[in-house]
């Protein structure tokens, strides 16, 4: 699961894994794809995860351009797993990757086919295990990314090739084309605390999906596409995640972690659907939870 505010360290660092064919962890599988094909979109910022490369494959063992450190032209063999992110213009990004202390990643960013190192466009290496991996604040092309958590090291050559790991995504996405960003008052929508009602209670329970009407909200247009929110829970009686989409399948990227008992808001900017409302699915096992959804500006 893709976390937005905050993220817990996976842990566990097994033995490191020479079997091409060596099954992913969960955890890996929740940090990110273990293919480009199936790379976990960051969708909204700032973006928070945590991950575990151990036992993940070398899914793209190709040779990067002269853009990636050290010039390129070296495989980075070590097992991987692979985040996906789209741009607009005026976007600005800074991605921070903190490993566990034994584990000595390489942080990179692909643009164009997803296959090919060919596009490959900045990379972070520091060459020190437990070592911050740092790139931006920049600039990109408008455009689809492929993030790579990897390692120059293969299994053979060191034991620093996987570990655990958190990564971070802060900035701005831009803004999409042909599309303009308006702001409003900031307004409450809904509270679930309030009375029973299509913009009050019950608290969101475990595992369900419930959908509200965003537009005609708060001066919120039937026209706008999407809506820049601040997202708060409260009174949880478990820990666990929301996530806010504009309908059908919910996606893997949760817009706020919590904890039992605790209290913490996030900001988003998020999609309505075609007729104007907001799906949000309760991530918790078990329990309930409180949602507080705060308008404050909205793109058409």
């Amino acid at each position: 699961m893709l976390l937005l505010s905050t993220s817990l360290m996976a842990t566990g660092a097994g033995a490191p894994s020479t079997d091409a064919s060596a099954p992913v962890r969960p955890s890996a599988v929740a940090a990110g794809g273990d293919t480009c094909a199936t790379a976990t979109a960051i969708a909204t910022l700032p973006y928070n995860d945590s991950g575990n490369t151990t036992n993940a494959t070398d899914t793209q063992p190709f040779f990067l351009n002269s853009a990636c450190a050290g010039g390129g032209m070296v495989t980075r063999p070590g097992p991987d797993v692979v985040y996906s992110i789209t741009v607009f213009p005026g976007n600005s990004l800074t991605f921070t990757l903190t490993p566990s202390a034994t584990y000595d990643p390489t942080l990179y960013i692909v643009g164009g086919s997803c296959g090919s190192g060919s596009g490959c466009v900045v990379e972070s290496d520091t060459g020190g295990e437990g070592q911050v991996e740092t790139i931006g604040p920049r600039t990109f092309n408008p455009g689809t990314y492929y993030v790579y958590v990897d390692s120059i090291f293969s299994p053979e050559e060191c034991p620093c090739d996987h570990g655990t790991y958190m990564l971070s995504v802060t900035g701005t996405l831009g803004v999409p084309n042909n599309t303009s960003f308006y702001t409003l008052t900031p307004c409450r929508i809904l509270d679930t605390r309030d009375p029973n009602g299509p913009y009050g209670g019950p608290a969101l329970a475990a595992s369900s999906t419930r959908v509200f009407t965003i537009a005609g909200q708060c001066s919120v247009p039937a026209s706008a596409k999407s809506v820049s929110v601040n997202v708060t829970v409260t009174q949880p009686t478990a820990p666990g995640h929301l996530i806010l989409f504009p309908g059908g399948t919910p996606p893997s990227v949760s817009t706020i972690n919590f904890r039992a008992g605790q209290t913490r808001a996030n900001n988003a900017i998020v999609p309505l659907s075609a007729i104007g409302t907001l799906s949000v699915t309760d991530g918790q096992s078990s329990g309930t939870t409180h949602f507080i959804l705060d308008v404050n500006g909205y793109f058409q």
